[in-house]
């Protein structure tokens, strides 16, 4: 142990992520008595899984270098199953499983005294074939992580979706599938993350607006759930879900907004009701000319960026009544309500009349660097 403490110090210091990983191999495990010379013994699976969880060097290094010892030095292990599957978990690439089966296979087959045989001839065993390593691609983890998700294992399925995101980026079912397991798991801001991903991959996707219209209404963002709920049953009108939440959630406001509303006494002479307003969600489709805003340079330099939300009103005539933006960076606010403002929309139609509606349109500043 104390060989080990002082090869650690001196890890420490050491920049070569290679020099590193190498000295962690070299020392771990050694007792007190061992010396610097028993580098050259076989590696235990903790020396392996050690290594690997080494943060002094990337992946891909980390297994070259594993791989290279495993084959020089073998292994005090066998490899089964469930070690395998602790590998890969723990970061062991192919070639690296590939070499501790090779060097497992090998101890197997290594013929072991015997005693000579008197009279009778002992039938010679053919070695066992080597099993063709599992294929860690998108459709591996992909697959894996459905299974996780019909267990509700929804840390391990986050895990999976996120390892098949980074190997098949446009893959939209990912992104949505990521999402809801993580709105069920509260993390509400990064599900609303991932249904924007999916809904920009696929903007006809119906099922990631419904999910998204739930997590923004989790968050409190009324408005923007029920534009998602309209928009899921508007690409789907078989989408149930999406139906009876948007009527759900209209009439909590309503009801909500009539109890916030003072009564007012009853006028002497009857006027005629004007016509009611009817939430459409996002207005990009209503658009006849939409204006991007001005990103300045200094909001650039400073690194801020991230999405707008604009609450629009129209008056019957698709005249802009109100423009204001109700979440995303403060700085960014004003330069997305000028130029929503400045952009032009058709009247919208409630049956065959023109109405008054409200709805939003995202803008979303990104700092190219």
């Amino acid at each position: 142990m104390a060989m080990l403490s002082i090869a650690l110090r001196k890890m420490k210091s050491i920049s070569s992520p290679l020099v590193v990983l190498t000295s962690l191999l070299m020392f771990l495990s050694l007792s007190p008595a061992q010396s610097v010379f028993a580098q050259n013994r076989q590696l235990s699976l903790a020396d392996v899984l050690v290594a690997l969880r080494s943060k002094k060097a990337v992946p891909e290094e980390k297994n070259r270098i594993i791989t290279e010892a495993v084959k020089d030095r073998g292994l005090t292990f066998t490899l089964t199953p469930e070690i395998e599957k602790e590998l890969v978990t723990t970061g062991a690439g192919r070639d690296l499983i590939e070499a501790i089966k090779q060097k497992t296979s090998a101890v197997a087959e290594a013929p072991a005294e015997k005693p000579k045989p008197q009279a009778t001839q002992v039938a010679a065993v053919a070695p066992k074939p080597t099993p063709t390593p599992i294929p860690l691609d998108f459709a591996f983890y992909r697959s894996r992580a459905n299974t996780h998700l019909s267990n509700v294992n929804l840390d391990l399925a986050v895990l999976d979706l996120t390892k098949a995101i980074e190997l098949k980026p446009d893959d939209s079912g990912s992104c949505e599938d990521r999402g809801t397991a993580l709105l069920k798991q509260n993390k509400t801001e990064a599900a609303v993350a991932d249904f924007d991903k999916a809904i920009e991959l696929n903007p006809k996707d119906s099922a990631a607006f419904y999910q998204r219209g739930v997590a923004n209404e989790k968050l409190g963002k009324i408005t923007a759930a029920i534009g998602d709920y309209d928009q899921a049953v508007t690409f789907d009108a078989a989408n149930e879900a999406a139906k009876a939440a948007a009527v759900r959630v209209k009439e909590a406001e309503a009801k909500l907004h009539a109890k916030t509303v003072p009564e007012l006494p009853k006028p002497t002479v009857e006027t005629p009701s004007g016509p009611k307003i009817i939430a459409v969600g996002t207005m990009n489709r209503y658009a006849t000319r939409l204006v991007t805003p001005i990103y300045s340079q200094m909001d650039r330099k400073m690194g801020i960026s991230g999405k707008v939300t604009v609450q629009i009103v129209l008056d019957e005539n698709g005249k802009i009544v109100s423009a204001q933006a109700t979440d995303g960076p403060k700085a960014l606010r004003p330069a997305a309500e000028e130029a929503a403002r400045k952009s032009t929309f058709m009247a919208v139609l409630n049956g065959d009349k023109p109405s008054k509606a409200t709805g939003f349109i995202v803008y979303n500043f990104t700092a190219v660097p």
